[in-house]
């Protein structure tokens, strides 16, 4: 028998809203590098060009879900997903987040990124801290530098 300790409503990923300047500085990019590609006569990595730019101008106007989060006695479940304790060695919370507080996993396999699971602002962090320290150690990590220069980036 599953039992849920906390649960809590997340969207899926921080989303911002962009201007209009900034998709015009996307299809400027993507334009001339695609131009470049074609002059250079790589019509494949053109083409790639226009579909990564067309794609990222897609995907950056679509609002995110709102996702249930629930920590159970099986795992974190985020969505439909479910993200067992034994597929993790250790946890941190990070509250000094410029996207709010949320979870990092460490995943037991060497070449795995660290699952990110965002806290609701509502949530006690001490409360989540207690709840995963009986299945997980407490280990302080930490994301890349490049994926910190990309929030940043994208944020605005």
């Amino acid at each position: 028998m599953e039992t849920i300790f906390l649960e809590w409503q997340s969207p899926e990923h921080h989303f911002n809203k962009k201007n209009n300047d900034w998709y015009w500085i996307l299809g400027i990019v993507t334009l001339g590098a695609s131009v470049l590609a074609f002059y250079f006569n790589d019509f494949l990595f053109g083409i790639f060009i226009i579909i990564a730019g067309l794609t990222i101008g897609m995907l950056s106007y679509q609002e995110t879900k709102i996702m249930p989060v629930k920590i159970s006695s099986r795992g974190i479940i985020f969505g439909r997903t479910l993200y067992p304790w034994m597929s993790f060695r250790s946890f941190w919370i990070e509250d000094e987040n410029i996207n709010g507080p949320r979870i990092l996993l460490h995943p037991s396999g060497s070449y795995s990124p660290l699952t990110v699971i965002p806290i609701d602002e509502e949530i006690d962090l001490n409360d989540v801290r207690d709840i995963l320290l009986e299945f997980l150690e407490e280990e302080f990590l930490e994301e890349s530098f490049i994926h910190k220069w990309f929030d940043k980036i994208l944020a605005k």
